[in-house]
């Protein structure tokens, strides 16, 4: 049975393209779909994921073909063929990527026919096909890594210390810039080589190189499984799924544990440094013990957004702040195989007594659940606030929409995130002192 659903926490597959497209240095999104949707989609994306902003090609200066009733009636692949010639032609960049919309999806515009010229000309195209009736924008960014792997890359000689890093949707993880960067500094504390594809401008080059990776590793219970079955078949390239963000010590290590032992690194390095980041983090544990324990801040903790970042959160804040989780709810849609992966993360957690775990994106569902499970403090996104303000219990936004803070370089995840996710779990309980 079909139900309305109060403020979604995501975007469509249209969106999750773009901002997935926009993310890689100098590829230049066109968008094949009617007038509107890419400002409403930047809009709907970047302003409340933090205020990320627009990027090399973001905002206004999206290309798009804003196809209107003629184009409906008679085809719109000439005025497609006009747009890439003109976006060509203006804008700078390395790759220019097709992105269709719901009213090409319809009306079954040839893109493959019309992209097809440029390439003979050696003018990278390629296109993904991305109606927003096709899934959210989590399926975006699996169709325009589908579309990548797909047509764009080659295979090249292994390099075996390059990894590639997957399951980090930019936008949707409203912390992506800052959570890449300490992923990827914790990967080449290890000796490795990252392909971020989204931090340090990282471009084409990364793009095309990713084809000589040693290692597929992905972020995410079910994200970009499709693409990695494709580098796997195309280049012999294996994956490491891991179910959710590393955030925090115990987590962390283990994440890094298991990419070393995947790529057989040596472990008296991954020992030493491990010890040297576990230092760290645990010296930021102990300054903030003071005021743990003398104000007894522990608080029956609900935890609202996508599994990734829900997951990783919850393990953290559970097994390594000595919070209780009462509730998990997951807003990012995840297929039925990876709810049960879901559920076995959380209920095998160092914790006696699991936390109640519910898959919706309603705002109304959620609420109810939070007042269910008795919260006493809500970590979720910025539509949690009313629920927080009318049980007057503290919150904090850390998933999508996130309309009530900046982020830039922040993080949540590995060692050093925790750090500054434990500075912003705390400053709610202490702030009215």
């Amino acid at each position: 049975m079909s139900m309305i659903k109060e403020n979604p926490r995501y975007s469509c597959a249209l969106g999750g393209a773009l901002s997935t497209v926009k993310a890689i240095h100098r590829f230049i999104p066109i968008i094949h779909c009617g007038p509107g949707c890419g400002m409403m989609l930047y809009n709907g994306q970047n302003f409340i994921a933090g205020y990320s902003g627009g990027g090399y090609i973001g905002g206004a200066t999206i290309p798009s073909t804003n196809t209107y009733e003629k184009e409906i009636v008679f085809g719109a692949e000439k005025r497609l063929k006009q747009i890439i010639s003109s976006t060509i032609e203006v804008v700078d960049g390395d790759l220019y990527f097709v992105l269709t919309g719901c009213t090409a999806e319809i009306i079954g515009d040839d893109i493959a026919a019309v992209i097809s010229g440029y390439n003979e000309k050696n003018i990278s195209v390629i296109h993904a096909s991305t109606g927003g009736f096709s899934g959210t924008n989590y399926e975006g960014y699996n169709k325009v890594w589908g579309a990548i792997v797909g047509q764009l890359l080659e295979e090249r000689p292994r390099n075996k210390k390059l990894v590639n890093l997957f399951g980090i949707v930019p936008a949707a993880d409203v912390f992506w810039q800052g959570n890449i960067g300490e992923i990827a500094r914790l990967l080449s504390g290890l000796g490795l080589e990252v392909n971020t594809f989204f931090t340090g401008r990282q471009d084409i080059g990364n793009v095309k190189d990713s084809s000589s990776a040693a290692l597929n590793i992905v972020l995410s219970p079910w994200l970009a499984e499709e693409p990695l079955k494709i580098y796997e078949k195309k280049f012999g390239i294996p994956y490491l799924r891991y179910p959710g963000l590393p955030v925090g010590p115990t987590a962390t290590e283990n994440f890094l544990r298991l990419v070393s032992d995947k790529l057989k690194l040596n472990k008296k390095k991954l020992d030493k440094f491990l010890d040297t980041e576990k230092q760290y983090v645990y010296d930021f544990f102990d300054k903030s013990a003071m005021v743990v324990t003398g104000f007894g801040i522990q608080h029956s903790i609900a935890v609202v957004g996508d599994s990734s970042t829900a997951v990783g959160v919850t393990k953290f804040l559970a097994e390594d702040f000595s919070q209780i989780p009462v509730l998990v709810a997951i807003t990012d849609e995840p297929p039925e195989n990876a709810r049960e992966e879901i559920r076995k993360v959380l209920s095998s957690m160092e914790y006696p007594n699991p936390p109640a775990v519910v898959f919706s994106s309603d705002q109304w569902t959620i609420s109810l659940e939070i007042k269910k499970a008795s919260a006493t403090y809500v970590l979720g996104s910025s539509l949690d606030k009313e629920i927080a303000q009318e049980l007057a219990i503290p919150q904090l936004s850390i998933s999508f929409p996130v309309s009530d803070r900046l982020i830039l370089d922040r993080s949540i995840a590995g060692f050093r995130g925790a750090v500054s996710l434990v500075e912003d779990f705390i400053t709610p309980c202490v702030a009215a002192l």
